[in-house]
């Protein structure tokens, strides 16, 4: 059983509270988009089948859950298929059930205010879609590349 750490977002204080649970989500989260800046722009998605890619227009598949487990360490959870967002130590991202170590994501907010998402189980490994929509393999990306940079969207 995993234990996850979840800052409380109202807590003037950035109080830290334990929860000892095998599903994180229903902890405070916000429901959106990841868009990627490559190619001619695409939105993450996780298909029911564990696949994971990027597709111009959203897909009901593309609506995400991104939750805090402690700071700076994210999961991520697409809301139709309900499955986690994980990468392997390959550096392979894949949509899985249930929540594990390998679906723990650090989140960075980069100086041009993208956000790249890295494997806290499998350091250097990037969350990364390519120019043509394709998931690329994570140990193959530095941060600082456009396919790695990501940006949260809410409409």
């Amino acid at each position: 059983e995993v234990v996850f750490h979840v800052v409380e977002e109202n807590s003037g204080d950035d109080e830290v509270q334990s929860r000892s649970s095998s599903s994180p989500v229903n902890e405070v989260a916000k429901q959106l988009l990841l868009y990627c800046r490559a190619g001619i722009g695409y939105h993450l998605q996780i298909l029911p089948n564990g696949s994971v890619g990027g597709v111009h227009r959203p897909t009901p598949y593309c609506w995400l859950k991104v939750f805090a487990v402690r700071r700076g360490v994210v999961g991520i959870r697409g809301l139709t298929s309900g499955l986690y967002l994980c990468m392997s130590g390959q550096g392979l991202a894949y949509g899985e059930e249930p929540f594990t170590d390998n679906c723990l994501f650090k989140e960075n907010v980069e100086e041009n205010h993208y956000t790249t998402y890295s494997s806290l189980s499998h350091p250097g490994n990037y969350l990364a879609i390519s120019h043509r929509g394709q998931l690329r393999r994570g140990n193959s990306v530095s941060p600082n590349q456009s396919c790695a940079h990501f940006l949260p969207r809410r409409a």
